[in-house]
This record gives structure tokens, sequence and C-alpha cells, in this order.
């Protein structure tokens, strides 16, 4: 067609003055035609590929392949790749195409990452603002891929939501079912049957498959810039539960939660009510009570700054409507490691220039203990018991007023392994005792307690398993004044003879804790007057080497390809600031992640 733009009448038509009817070509017909084809295959390759992702996260038979011949084009025959509606110009996988604000309406940055991202729009410089229901760990769980049972997996489902999701203050309640959670996140169903398989005693053969798994997942998504509830709710139960992981989980759950801001949920609750929020709060508590956890067990700095407003303010909190009695427990607990944490800065600017602790810290020792006290007082008769765990949560302030107690007393014995407790310290003295010998005996005297030993995070494993060392240590030194030897070594071998007992997995803590504490004991016994150090190590040293398969039987760490080898120390520092100089142990003596806890900052040496 000779005219001008394409448009009727053509110059033939008017030099010939003829009417001009402009008709597509077959060519024209045909192309369209073969667009519009190309747009419907792809249609159905797409929604054809989500039903048997559907199907395949719920353990159903998988739809027939589709019998329409696929294109050559791998970005045509991919069912998770993008449909594009319109053409849209390519800036690349890592720039912001959003629409830019003139200069004039954007106010000026204060943040400087900001002001490059205004330059650049490179996604990679911002924070995904997120931490919503969208998912982001496509894959395969544990059930898809067969290594665990439908019916193991709800059998383990059922254990967790029924009895050990109450020990963590419900994190996971608003599940009902093994399906409700698949659905959601492959990395939660993950976490939630490792953690269930550890703790039943019918799932050993499960717990090293399913924690590989979860290592896999949640290492696969390190670099994925978007994030969302359930992956952190994931990485919570990792971290409370799984001592081998726990303190890398941790770290990185948290970094993700403030790269969303989560802990702005806090005024979302307070000026909406929004139950979304409160979940999100919840989350964010979650990770405060495992960030102190952990720095009070390996003696480290805490990543979340005590002096967040949403800690400071939790009795805010649960004064909104959306606050149940699960939001209780949790307060109860952010306001008890509020104060250990204190109590942990506090020593660690104080004890910086000096071996021992001097006698004008007295005053500041017992206004943490009266701190202990109101707290007792505050939260001991408010939390209700509850049919699945009866009375822990009450009898819980108790346990960890004692922990709270032992953590804070037993500083005084920082740098008096060669000299005598000085006067102004025996009461400090006193009380770390009496609190260490409580949290022995009320284990193994409430039944409600003993239970809670298949339940409690490791956290408390590692703290019972502090205040029997704690004993056995005054034992070599005030046998007859503070303790009494045989008292002891009864109360620790009775202690042991119940862990036993209880019904759990074979990797789970009780299982070392029992072998090590006995083996602790028998040295103690034999050679009641030797040094400390060769004590310790004669049970510590017997968790480490069960633990980490040092002998004939593959342990966890051996199914994991995991090592517990001491790492050198690169920084320049003379000796490994991980270990336990004062004792001469390992890096580990409970399964934890590279170095346990340290000993010598609770101060008792």
């Amino acid at each position: 067609m000779d005219n001008n733009n394409g448009e009727p009448p053509c110059r033939r038509c008017v030099e010939r003055g003829l009417s001009c009817v402009l008709n597509k070509s077959l060519q024209t017909l045909i192309s369209e035609r073969s667009q519009w084809k190309d747009d419907m295959h792809r249609d159905i390759v797409n929604m054809h590929g989500a039903v048997q992702d559907i199907l395949k996260r719920l353990s159903m038979p998988a739809l027939q392949p589709l019998k329409a011949p696929s294109t050559d084009d791998p970005q045509e025959t991919s069912p998770y790749e993008d449909t594009v509606v319109g053409k849209v110009e390519d800036v690349g996988p890592s720039c912001d195409n959003s629409p830019k604000l003139p200069p004039q309406t954007e106010s000026v940055q204060n943040v400087p990452i900001e002001s490059l991202y205004q330059i650049t729009r490179l996604r990679s410089l911002r924070a995904e603002n997120s931490g919503d229901e969208s998912k982001v760990d496509e894959g395969s769980d544990v059930v898809s891929k067969g290594i665990v049972s439908l019916e193991e997996a709800e059998r383990l489902t059922r254990l967790y939501l029924g009895r050990l999701d109450h020990y963590a203050y419900s994190i996971a309640n608003k599940f009902t079912d093994l399906q409700s959670i698949r659905r959601r996140s492959v990395a939660l169903t993950n976490a939630i049957l490792t953690v269930a398989a550890l703790h039943d005693p019918d799932s050993n053969q499960l717990f090293g498959p399913c924690l590989r798994e979860l290592k896999r997942v949640l290492s696969e998504s390190m670099f994925v810039r978007r994030t969302d509830r359930e992956y952190l709710r994931a990485m919570c139960i990792g971290s409370y539960w799984l001592s081998d992981i726990s303190y890398t989980l941790c770290g990185h759950a948290i970094r993700r939660a403030m790269g969303i801001n989560l802990s702005s949920n806090y005024y979302r609750v307070l000026n909406d009510g929004s139950e979304d929020a409160a979940d999100c709060l919840r989350l964010w508590y979650m990770l405060y009570i495992c960030d102190q956890h952990l720095s009070i067990l390996y003696g480290r700095p805490t990543t979340i700054r005590i002096d967040d407003p949403s800690l400071q303010g939790w009795e805010r909190y649960l004064e909104v409507r959306v606050a149940v009695e699960q939001d209780r427990r949790t307060a109860s607990q952010v306001a008890i490691m509020v104060i250990m944490g204190s109590v942990r800065e506090f020593f660690e600017r104080h004890s910086r220039n000096t071996q021992t602790l001097p006698q004008s810290l007295t005053e500041h020792i017992a206004s943490f203990d009266h701190q202990i006290d109101r707290w007792v007082e505050t939260w001991y008769t408010h939390l209700r018991r509850r049919d699945d765990i009866g009375d822990w949560p009450s009898k819980g302030v108790l346990l960890h007023s004692n922990l709270a107690r032992l953590h804070l007393h037993s500083h005084i014995f920082r740098g008096l392994a060669k000299i005598p407790i000085p006067h102004y310290f025996r009461s400090s003295a006193s009380s770390a005792v009496s609190a260490a010998r409580t949290i022995v005996e009320v284990l193994l005297s409430d039944t409600d307690m003993c239970a809670g030993l298949v339940g409690m995070p490791h956290y408390l494993h590692t703290m019972v398993a502090f205040a029997c060392g704690f004993l056995l240590q005054m034992t070599t030194k005030h046998d007859g004044d503070l303790v009494q030897r045989t008292q002891v070594h009864d109360l620790i071998n009775r202690l042991v003879a119940q862990l036993r007992l209880m019904p759990t997995g074979k990797y789970h803590l009780v299982r070392f804790m029992a072998e090590g504490l006995e083996k602790m004991v028998e040295a103690s016994m034999r050679t009641p007057t030797q040094a400390a150090a060769q004590l310790f190590n004669g049970g510590f040293q017997y968790m480490n080497e069960q633990h980490y398969g040092t002998g004939s039987t593959a342990t966890q760490m051996d199914m994991l390809g995991g090592t517990a080898a001491a790492q050198q120390n690169d920084f320049g520092s003379g000796n490994d600031s991980f270990m336990i100089p004062d004792f001469g142990l390992p890096n580990s003596f409970l399964p934890f992640e590279d170095p346990v806890f340290r000993t010598s900052d609770f101060g008792y040496l």
C-alpha cells in the first residue's frame, strides 16, 4: 500500500476513482493467530505447573503431562516464569523501574544509602519491605521428597502443635495441622518436623535427614532478598530448640527481621490493635528471647539493643485487645531477659580491668536481686495453668528466677580461684549455691517441671548443666562450708537417673547430659581434692566425644558432616577467646555450635 501512514484511500484507488477498503492479509491473520496461540499456551503451561505444585505439596497424584507440543523456548516452558502481560522496558534484574519522584517532592534523605538508591535505583541497596504473607521458599519439603512419610509427618506435627509449641509461647498456634503448615512454608514445615523428631523417641532415624533438609532450605535462602513471616518463624523454632545451629539461625533471623523493621509492629499494635501486627510482634519478642538466651550461654553481646522501645514497653502491649494468655507468658520472659541482659552488661563494664570484683558492687548486686524478686511477685500468680503443660507457666517463673540468681551471684567468684571469698560477698556466694541447688531439686520433685525436660528450650538444659557443674565445683573448694559433697553427689546422681527415664530421642540434650554428669560425679568421688580442670574435663569431654563421634558410634554430627574441631585463632588475640582457660575445656561439651558458653563469664572461677 502506497499512502501516508498506511491509511486508506491508497494512491492507486484515488487515481482510478475507486473506493478503498483495507483488508488484513492472510499473513497478518496467521501472525495474530500464532501470537494468540502462544499466549494461550503459555498461560496453560503456567496453570498446569501451578496445579502440579499444589498437588505435590499435598502429596497427591500428579497431573498427566500436557499433550500440547511445547515450545523450544525454555523461557516459555517454565511454569514459574513471570507471565509478561505487556511490553516493558528491560531495566535489568537489579534495578528498580518504579516511577521517580521529582526532586521537589522528595524530602531530604537522612539515611545515606537512600541517596545512592535514588541515584542508581539498584534494588540491592534497599531492604525489602516484606514480612507479609507472600511465599519466598519455593521448593519441596521433607514430605514431598519422601524423607518423611505423610503418616509420620502428621504424627510429628501433632506432637509439636499439641505439646512442644506451648513451651515456645505458642509461636505456631495459628496453624492447626500439617497441611496448613505445608501450604504456607517449606522452611517452617521442615523446622517443625525436625524439632518434633528430636523429641520423639520413635523418630531417631528421621532427625538427621530432617535437619539436613532444614539446613539446606535455610542456607539456599541466605541471599534471597525477600523474606516472609513463616521463614522467620522457622528460624525462631530452630534457634529455640536446635542447639547445634541456634547461634547461626538466631543471628541471621534477627538481621532479616531488622531489614523489614519487624519491631515497628509494636506501634501498629498499639495504634490499630491489628492481629496481623501482633503476630509479627510475637516473632520479634521470640527473637529477642533467643538472642538473650544465646548471649548468656556464649558470653557474647546481644544483637538486639536492650533499650528497644518494644522491649521496654511490653506492659503497654498487654493492654491492647489482641493480647492473649500466650502474650503474658512471652512478656514475662522478655521482662526477665531484660533484667539478665542488664546484669550481663553491668558486669561486662565493671570487670574489664579487674580480676576480682570490688566491694562497691555489692549494692548493685542487691539491686538486681531485688528486681528479680519483683519479677517473681508480678508473674507467679498471673500465669495460668494449661491442660497441655500443666502449671509449667507459673512454676517456670520460679525456675527462671533461680537461673537469674545463679547468673547474677556467680559473678562474685570471678578471680577467687586461689583466694578465700571476701566477707562482703559471702551472702552472694550462699545465694548462688542455693539457686543452683533449687534448680536441680525442682526438676526432681515437681511433676510438671520434670515433664518439661522434654520440651523446654536448649537454653534451660544448658543452665541446668551449668548449675550441676557449679555445685560440683563448689565441692572441690568449699566442702563443709557452702556445700556438702555427699549431698551434691546424691542430688546430681538422682538427676542423672531422672534424665535417663525421659521419653525423648537419642540425640536430645538430656541423653548427653545424663552420661556427662555421671562421669563428672564419678571423677569427683574418686579424687575430691583434684583440680577443677581435671574434674570437669572428665564429664564435659565425655559429652563432647559422645556427641561429635570420636568413638565408633555414628552421631548426629557425623550424619550432618559437621565437625567440632577447635578453630585456630586468626585474629591475633593470643589464646582463643572462646576457650575456657580456667578449666582447660574444649570448645564444646554439649552439642552446641562451635564454642559453647564460656564458663568463666559466669564468674565462679
